[in-house]
């Protein structure tokens, strides 16, 4: 049986060469329980032989192994049927699916009498060998480029000539064709780590600096910068470094369907616009799923584990430190959870998510904004709950339950409710208050009912503190 994923190798293949992908449904046949599916591989704008299946992803598979029949073929001569139409002008490709960056370089110089010069370069690291590659047209030097070949560099080279020449001129046809269009000049290594309700990250390689960075990309609406501005803002080791952004007419995509993207998808919406941000690259995994791994390690003990109970301590620590920096600007996460917290590659804990931040001011449109009931129900206090005007004391709220989820093992969702209520209410388990004492009384002040009862972010730190500081003088007493 032929394991190979055409799917993926169709993929690559399109985003290497800047093609427009998509497949189309042609037809399905067959009763529900028995259906046969045909679905045909479109590539800028050529359909290519059907694909038939007992499902839509093998009718998918089989159509790719066609497309890739014709558009792999090494010979020259076999190539006509590849979707690699060649304009004279940016003017003249209006309805043309790809355009050759390199032959409109050519014709440019020519018909300006411009001598234009490459100069090729191999940028070499200990990871791989990049082709380098920067046009000189006449007397003026463009930027560098980079690509796995010397065509690609040569290319993406020829297209930052395109851009600098033609600036915000590009023409919508170019826009709607390149999706992503900055991210593929300027990055590669492109992958999907997560989707979520205010946009898609992805991990990608900056071909210039040769380091990897998170590209989280938001759907631009009203208050979608909201997040961006936040982070421009924030500069501390306990939250997700901000670097840089930019506005885009199209959304790169990923089709987790088959866990692959799409080199180019059009919004269809001339007006929509999509904002990219550049930010610092942390774990996949998230306090989440530490804190679950830790619920099915060894659970008849983990309640007692001393080793949990440090670590459970130091990440508290770092999240409160967090804290503190942020309402020390006047700002409320509202969105602190387990799911929302990251960890560094320089191994601190990196608070994340600032997509409903907002400003702690008196003037009456904040303070209807802090009225609104935003946030994860289950991590909000009571006052966000109820609607009722709230202050920074939500995220104390919300870190004291995290708090807890660190130290203590919630086996079952049945279980996890019940407590939650009454941890809600100040009421924790008799075991938790037995073993985590001083803990649990940290705890129970930034669960009060009342926000103005809860302890500052400052308080919490110096109280964290105190108990670590008892924390080693026993663990001193027990070792000798």
């Amino acid at each position: 049986m032929d394991a190979t994923n055409y799917i993926a190798k169709l993929h690559e293949l399109a985003q290497k060469n800047r093609w427009l992908l998509k497949f189309e449904d042609v037809d399905y046949v067959g009763p529900d329980h028995l259906r046969t599916f045909t679905v045909r591989a479109v590539v800028d704008g050529k359909a290519y032989a059907n694909g038939v299946g007992k499902n839509k992803k093998e009718a998918r598979q089989m159509a790719s192994k066609n497309a890739l029949e014709v558009l792999d073929d090494p010979a020259p001569e076999t190539k006509e049927a590849a979707p690699y139409s060649v304009p004279l002008s940016p003017v003249q490709s209006t309805g043309i699916t790809r355009f050759n960056y390199m032959c409109w370089l050519n014709e440019y110089g020519q018909k300006n009498k411009f001598l234009v010069r490459a100069v090729e370069s191999v940028t070499a690291n200990s990871v791989n060998a990049s082709q380098c590659c920067r046009f000189v047209v006449g007397d003026k030097e463009y930027p560098a480029a980079y690509g796995t070949t010397k065509k690609e560099a040569k290319e993406e080279a020829a297209k930052l000539v395109y851009y600098a020449i033609f600036g915000n001129e590009t023409s919508d046809w170019d826009s709607k064709v390149h999706t992503g269009k900055v991210l593929f000049i300027n990055y590669d290594s492109i992958e999907a780590l997560g989707k979520g309700a205010f946009g898609t990250v992805f991990k990608a390689r900056q071909k210039l600096l040769e380091k990897y960075f998170a590209i989280k990309i938001i759907r631009c609406k009203e208050k979608t910068l909201r997040e961006v501005k936040a982070l421009s803002d924030l500069s501390h080791v306990n939250i997700v470094r901000y670097y840089t952004c930019w506005m885009e007419d199209t959304a790169y995509q990923w089709d987790s369907s088959i866990d692959s993207y799409s080199s180019s998808q059009s919004t269809g919406n001339q007006s929509e616009k999509y904002l990219y941000v550049e930010m610092e690259l942390c774990d996949t995994k998230t306090l989440r799923v530490w804190i679950d791994e830790k619920n099915t390690q060894n659970v008849k003990k983990s309640r007692r584990d001393p080793r949990r109970r440090e670590e459970s301590l130091k990440i508290a620590q770092q999240l409160v430190t967090g804290v503190e920096y942020i309402h020390s600007l006047a700002l409320i996460h509202r969105d602190l959870k387990p799911a929302n917290v990251l960890f560094g590659r320089d191994g601190n804990v990196k608070i994340g998510d600032f997509g409903l931040v907002t400003a702690e001011s008196t003037d009456e449109e904040n303070v209807i904004e802090r009225t609104v009931y935003k946030g994860t129900p289950s991590y909000m206090a009571p006052e966000q709950m109820n609607r009722k005007t709230y202050d920074r004391k939500v995220d104390i709220f919300a870190l004291g339950l995290i708090y807890f989820e660190l130290l203590w093992n919630i086996v079952t969702g049945q279980e996890r409710q019940a407590i939650w209520d009454e941890l809600k209410a100040q009421k924790l388990p008799e075991d938790f208050t037995r073993y985590f004492q001083q803990e649990g009384q940290i705890i129970k002040s930034m669960l009060s009912g009342q926000p103005q009862d809860r302890p500052e972010a400052k308080k919490v730190m110096q109280e964290l503190e105190e108990c670590s500081q008892l924390l080693t003088m026993f663990k001193s007493m027990r070792t000798v």
